[in-house]
């Protein structure tokens, strides 16, 4: 097995990685110390990170997962506060700590646990870094519905034998007895439930340099195809990566939005995919893979060598969630214009409004504009998108609620297609604009209390609104 390199790994999250945020006079008597701050809350919005009332540059826009490098600061007493980036230009503060920042050392504060109980976590450590070929390692438990861990550090295929290298890790801990220092060279990261052998997350063959000096966090994974409940962020002062677990898989979802074909059928190098057959008119389809390289067609149910989409060596990465369109006209199959459209999609659950992708799949309205109004009154102020072509879309961020739709030729307020949709916080809903002038309505994930299973449905559509002549 080749081990990965979590140098080659490591990437940088944030411009301002390692900036120092000190004063610029030549008072040599000042001490410092050094920052790094973490999303690590699973359903929160994007943050903007506040050091006495002003925001860092480079960390107004901070996304789950990600942590910027390890900033230098003038040692001291900070307010540090943590605004969530709600809808439109609305924020809430959601942390405000007044925290102290002794010289000589390295802080780590952490968003943690979810938005109704986050939460700020800090860990400490002397700003030391690793000699020769020692490497620092620092561990934060950072899922609020995972109990106590084992943490194992080994090559050994199996740890029936082996002694966990911390034990007990409970959530958002500082434990005593972390930072460890342990020699470079290969390993092997897994962690189980204290107690337990049964692997949960398996890192696979890790190369860890001389001189690292890293702090890993295991934050909820809601990636697609999860497998494993925890990613691991692993931060080296400079950035952060994400480290998944060996099994991880992608989520494949497939949409049918050609108006005049029939069912069809997935097929991977040729053959059917279980669960992608058979896929009607306005109806999703989602499938967990194995990451990897696939040759993909979409053929006729009735006959696979009747094929409308034929795309070689598609790539699938771990805990990606891509979307396949197949949009366009059928015809009499001589003059077909079907494509495949590809969406990168992020379908993670954000408990501070709903995540709504739009998208144009009408052959024959042009180019349009969509309008979102709570009383259905139609007009410029409505407007939410503008300027949409055939094939495109776009996610809106929206609160809570019902709201009327309409499609439009672009600067027109004649509606093409109406529809209403209701929404909630922490939902992920996708509208799609159909060729038989109605509005597709799926719900990706829904956290409502009374929720049911969401994807491989049909999508919920709309009547055809009345236009003039």
């Amino acid at each position: 097995m080749k081990a990965k390199s979590l140098t080659l790994a490591i990437i940088s999250a944030l411009a301002l990685a390692g900036c120092p945020l000190t004063d610029d006079d030549d008072d040599n008597t000042k001490t410092t110390s050094k920052l790094r701050v973490t999303h690590a809350s699973s359903d929160a919005p994007l943050v903007a990170i506040n050091l006495n009332g002003e925001t860092v540059e480079g960390l107004e826009m901070v996304d789950y997962q990600v942590a910027s490098g390890l900033l230098t600061i003038d040692s001291g007493t900070y307010e540090v506060a943590v605004e969530a980036l709600l809808t439109g230009e609305d924020t809430l503060e959601v942390i405000n700590e007044n925290l102290d920042f002794a010289p000589d050392m390295q802080y780590d504060v952490f968003a943690l646990g979810q938005t109704a109980n986050i939460a700020p976590v800090v860990l400490s450590r002397e700003d030391v870094a690793p000699e020769g070929g020692d490497v620092r390692l620092d561990v934060l438990h950072a899922h609020p519905d995972v109990p106590p861990v084992d943490i194992y550090l080994t090559t050994d295929e199996e740890i029936t034998d082996a002694a966990p290298a911390v034990s007990g890790l409970g959530f958002a801990i500082d434990s005593d007895i972390l930072p460890v220092t342990i020699d470079s060279g290969t390993y092997r990261i897994r962690v189980t439930v204290a107690g337990s052998k049964d692997v949960a997350f398996d890192s696979g063959e890790l190369d860890l340099a001389g001189g690292s000096d890293l702090m890993v966090t295991a934050v909820p994974n809601v990636d697609g195809g999860a497998v494993s409940p925890v990613n691991l962020l692993v931060a080296d002062g400079e950035g952060v990566a994400v480290l998944r677990n060996t099994g991880e898989k992608a989520t494949v979802r497939v949409v049918h939005a050609v108006g005049d074909a029939p069912a069809v059928d997935v097929l991977a190098s040729d053959a059917p995919v279980d669960g992608l057959t058979g896929i009607e008119f306005k109806e999703f389809r989602s499938l967990d893979v194995d990451a990897g390289s696939y040759d993909l067609k979409v053929a006729a149910s009735s006959d696979n060598s009747l094929v409308v989409i034929d795309a070689p060596g598609v790539e699938f990465a771990a805990g990606s969630e891509t979307s396949i369109y197949a949009m366009g006209t059928l015809g009499d199959v001589t003059n077909e214009t079907i494509e495949p459209v590809v969406i990168e999609e992020d379908l993670r659950s954000v408990a501070t409004y709903a995540k709504v992708r739009v998208v144009h799949a009408n052959t024959v309205a042009g180019t349009v504009d969509v309008h979102a109004a709570t009383d259905g009154m139609f007009s410029e102020s409505t407007v939410v998108l503008e300027g949409v072509e055939f094939t495109q879309s776009a996610v809106l961020n929206v609160p809570a609620g019902t709201y009327m739709l309409a499609v439009t030729a672009t600067g027109d307020l004649n509606p093409l297609i109406t529809g209403e949709a209701t929404v909630e916080d922490g939902g992920v809903y996708t509208v799609v604009a159909l060729e038989d002038l109605t509005l597709g309505i799926n719900v990706d994930s829904d956290n409502s209390a009374d929720a049911g299973d969401a994807g491989d449905v049909a999508m919920e559509t709309e009547p055809e609104a009345e236009t003039e002549s």
